[in-house]
């Protein structure tokens, strides 16, 4: 058990790499000093230390690697999948608001989109998407609309939505694979002139006809979870 004073140690060290990185000494991918030089630094235990590095790692802020050391996880999204998930374990949060949010993201998205617009490259790869979705069943279907879908977020370019949408899909996408695995022809029919109008809307400049592909979308989706 953690007593007092190895707790308030622990919280020393946590905080200490947390400085590190929002004064930008630590990036994404930096290594992190030596658990002996974090307990010099700060003057505290190495199993403190330890115990903080444990934590971080826990959090996905952190990731290790073995024989080298720690290091600032690149995934830092992990921890914000964490969070949902034992949130929703807890009952504080329930399916349905994490469908909410997953909507009222997506809508976000695509009005960013609408404003920055597609790439060649882009604007190719959906067509491409839409039409093998057009023909995909089962587990190929799944792996289709995850592409469209992750396709719209990276499109953003925006960090943050990348790494926020990324931990709420990985939550969300269980439910979905799911849902779609068991889709009849009329739903599947539904959700493919979803996607379509959603990319045509974005092509099109139309915000209004985008947040009515994206309700048409989840509607479908949440009447099959």
């Amino acid at each position: 058990m953690i007593n007092e004073s190895t707790s308030l140690e622990y919280e020393k060290a946590i905080n200490y790499i947390y400085s590190l990185i929002c004064d930008g000494s630590l990036k994404v991918g930096s290594k992190l000093p030596a658990e002996r030089a974090i307990a010099e630094k700060l003057g505290i235990g190495r199993n403190s230390t330890r115990e903080a590095l444990s934590i971080l790692h826990g959090m996905g802020i952190v990731t290790r690697v073995h024989g080298s050391g720690n290091y600032v996880s690149k995934n830092s999204g992990g921890s914000i999948k964490q969070i949902i998930t034992i949130m929703l374990a807890l009952g504080t949060i329930t399916k349905q608001d994490v469908c909410e949010f997953r909507r009222i993201m997506e809508k976000s998205v695509c009005s960013v989109l609408i404003n920055k617009g597609f790439t060649l490259q882009q604007e190719e790869n959906f067509r491409e998407l839409l039409k093998e979705m057009k023909i995909a069943k089962g587990k190929g279907l799944v792996e289709i609309d995850k592409a469209f879908h992750d396709s719209l977020i990276l499109a953003t370019e925006n960090t943050l939505f990348i790494t926020v949408m990324e931990a709420v899909t990985e939550v969300y996408r269980e439910w979905i694979d799911i849902a779609l695995k068991k889709a009849d022809k009329e739903s599947k029919q539904g959700l493919f002139q979803c996607h379509s109008d959603i990319f045509e809307s974005i092509l099109n400049k139309d915000t209004e006809m985008v947040i009515n592909a994206i309700d048409r979308h989840y509607n479908i989706i949440e009447e099959m979870l």
